[in-house]
């Protein structure tokens, strides 16, 4: 009977955890209730979903099951993120909350007067929080917010931050009608996009998109730093909340119809339809196992979208014998697009390098640890070689180089690739960060 018991139990556990495991493609497989509104939501560093509602935040397992915790020092939290220091990061009203994810009822507030009206927060690249709040954009040390800065944008109405791989931070700009890079020493620069920005994500390499609900007609965009930005038109949709999904792809979420948006790389567009009628998807967040989470303003729940994976790598080409010298192979390769996800990981979780090869190719990773200041200069802590075939490609990496495990910081990758002539591509960079 015991053991009777004990596979049913196993059973049940197993039916409970599927939802949150990938299939083959995105699919709306749950939507989960919070009794009060959902607005942005993290991936917490305990694997679970953590979103701000109401005056209370709420945990949402990988299988759907919610805890609501509401500590004393939160009172009407908006933005969430996990820092540098395991912990969760709140904005609200002139304060930053610090919750460790085990303990949620030992919130502690900092004061900050800066935030007169919170936003999203973020890790800048040199591990240190951001987030913008009005017209000031402000650095927070996690460990003594009381030293923070801040710093003015003349005509900034802050809506989201997002640290880019460009070692900057970007800024949508309800006020302006752009978007803003600042630099972690305060220095800003303006792209004009028309239109009130909401939204805003990192994607690979130094790439940002944008939602812009209040251009006309409605847009989401894509940002190369010191360039102009590249619109794609998506009417009636109200495009708002935007994250780089695990598929290599940006999802923003569509209020209007009730829909989740992906938008590739390129520009593409396409929409995904299974959310309820009239629950206006506000934010979109990734999660874990392939996983997408959306706040549901209009029901007050939270949903989960599955089956968000990259597709399969190109299959590599017939190998060709090695060109004799003085063939006239002299064109080296090329390697694009260039990033981690995610971003930031711990030691032992699997994340990704993604990028794309013009040719087959031998890549040379080398690993540096930069300094906090992320000005730049580095140490180098190792190295790998892999085998590169034309097209897409991925390399898993766990955090460690050859069984030494890297120590919780921010690390740069640099990529070379060298074909069978000899070639050698110039380099591309990627930034990561290791938490705790």
């Amino acid at each position: 009977m015991l053991n009777a018991k004990i596979l049913m139990t196993t059973a049940l556990l197993a039916a409970a955890l599927a939802p949150g495991v990938a299939s083959a493609a995105p699919h709306v497989d749950g939507e989960f209730p919070v009794s009060e509104q959902p607005k942005r939501l993290a991936l917490g560093p305990d694997g679970n979903t953590w979103v701000t509602i109401g005056g209370k935040i709420a945990k949402i397992t990988p299988a759907g099951d919610v805890t609501e915790y509401d500590p004393a020092d939160v009172g009407s939290p908006n933005g969430i993120v996990t820092g540098p220091d395991g912990n969760l990061w709140l904005t609200q009203s002139g304060e930053v909350v610090k919750v460790p994810p085990a303990a949620p009822l030992t919130a502690t507030k900092f004061t900050i007067a800066e935030i007169s009206d919170p936003r999203a927060i973020t890790v800048g690249p040199d591990g240190n929080l951001w987030t913008a709040s009005g017209d000031q954009v402000v650095k927070i040390p996690p460990g003594d917010p009381a030293t923070h800065t801040a710093y003015t944008v003349t005509g900034l109405a802050a809506r989201d931050i997002a640290s880019g791989g460009d070692g900057q931070l970007w800024v949508a700009d309800f006020g302006d009608d752009r978007v803003v890079s600042i630099t972690t020493g305060g220095v800003s620069k303006s792209y004009p996009v028309g239109g009130g920005v909401q939204g805003i994500a990192a994607g690979p390499g130094t790439q940002i998109a944008y939602a812009n609900p209040s251009s006309n007609p409605q847009q989401v965009g894509r940002i190369e730093p010191g360039g102009e930005a590249q619109k794609t038109d998506v009417p009636g949709t109200d495009p708002f909340g935007i994250t780089f999904g695990p598929d290599g792809a940006y999802w923003f979420a569509e209020f209007n119809g009730s829909k989740v948006g992906r938008m590739t790389v390129d520009g593409k567009v396409t929409a995904l339809d299974g959310l309820s009628a009239g629950s206006g998807p506000r934010y979109v967040t990734a999660g874990p196992g392939n996983t997408l989470w959306v706040s549901l303003e209009q029901s007050n729940k939270v949903a989960r979208i599955s089956g968000v994976e990259a597709p399969p790598a190109e299959p590599a080409p017939p190998a060709e014998p090695a060109p004799p010298a003085g063939s006239g192979d002299e064109v080296a390769p090329v390697i694009r697009e260039l990033a981690f996800w995610p971003k930031a990981f711990r030691v032992g979780h699997r994340a990704k390098l993604r990028f794309r090869l013009s040719e087959d190719a031998s890549v040379r990773l080398v690993f540096e640890r930069l300094r906090p200041a992320g000005d730049g200069a580095a140490r180098r802590v190792g190295a790998l070689t892999r085998h590169g075939a034309k097209g897409r490609n991925r390399v898993r990496f766990s955090g460690r180089i050859r069984r030494r495990r890297l120590a919780p910081g921010l690390y740069r990758v640099s990529a070379t690739a060298r074909d069978a002539a000899g070639n050698v591509s110039r380099p591309k960079r990627a930034r990561f960060r290791i938490v705790a």
